[in-house]
């Protein structure tokens, strides 16, 4: 019944309408900025990939819509989950939730990636070396030691932009069983000022609230002459693994108190 439950609920948020409008948007914002700005004859694609992620307000505009209309959609599906919470247990139906909102994580991480990269391939032209702006250091968002690949450098955005939506996810499912799902809209306010203070605000360098910092800030700072990147993917990212699985664990143990 479980296995059914998340099958049906994937099924329905990829068949939605508001999934469709998620993926069109993915597909015209970045090509849109892409096409309008003004490249030198010495940028390539990953000046325009870099360029995507990481300016923090482009950034911005890219996750924000595309990850809250996806997370309220899923934890807030009406007929769906009132009939599942009369079948299931309420610790299965958040099992589902989680499931689910992993598997669409990935799927946004994978589709949002791809969608970047081909679109900067179709208009700056493919490669897989960094282009002469970058190696004279002109280009301000692709100021990463050289001695890292640009797919290299990629992976790890797309390791840090999935954890991300992990950790948002998690906070709301949490946000979810803490107030018993009254109160959703402010969880998605709270989630949405948050992504925005991190546009506006450098939390890497503040103290306690670099956990909370979503930008991509120490990749430029990596050195893989200092650091192994396998230890810099595991300790940069063990706050925030820490946070979303407490998180999930607390939401599966107070969902026996949310009415479904």
């Amino acid at each position: 019944m479980e296995a059914n439950f998340l099958r049906i609920t994937c099924q329905r948020i990829l068949k939605s309408k508001k999934f469709l409008w998620i993926c069109v948007y993915i597909l015209i914002f970045p090509f849109i900025v892409l096409l309008m700005n003004d490249w030198s004859v010495d940028s390539n694609i990953w000046n325009g990939v870099f360029f995507i992620f990481g300016n923090r307000y482009l950034y911005f505009l890219l996750i924000v819509p595309v990850f809250l209309i996806f997370l309220f959609d899923l934890a807030n599906e009406g007929n769906l989950r009132y009939c599942a919470g009369r079948l299931l247990t309420k610790v299965s139906v958040v099992k589902v939730h989680i499931k689910a909102m992993i598997l669409h994580c990935l799927f946004l991480t994978i589709y949002v990636f791809a969608v970047v990269i081909i679109e900067a391939v179709y208009i700056l032209g493919g490669t897989f070396n960094w282009s002469e702006e970058t190696k004279w250091r002109h280009d301000p968002y692709t100021l990463f030691s050289l001695d890292l690949s640009p797919i290299i450098v990629i992976s790890l955005f797309a390791i840090k932009f999935f954890m991300t939506l992990i950790f948002l996810g998690s906070f709301y499912l949490y946000w979810q069983s803490k107030t018993k799902r009254q109160y959703s809209s402010l969880g998605m306010s709270i989630i949405f000022f948050l992504l925005l203070f991190n546009a506006i605000v450098n939390f890497y360098n503040i103290p306690f609230l670099n956990i909370l910092d979503f930008s991509f800030i120490s990749i430029y700072y990596l050195d893989p002459y200092v650091n192994s990147i396998v230890l810099y993917i595991i300790m940069s990212h063990i706050p925030l693994t820490i946070l979303s699985v407490g998180l999930l664990i607390f939401s599966l143990r107070l969902s026996k108190g949310v009415n479904f």
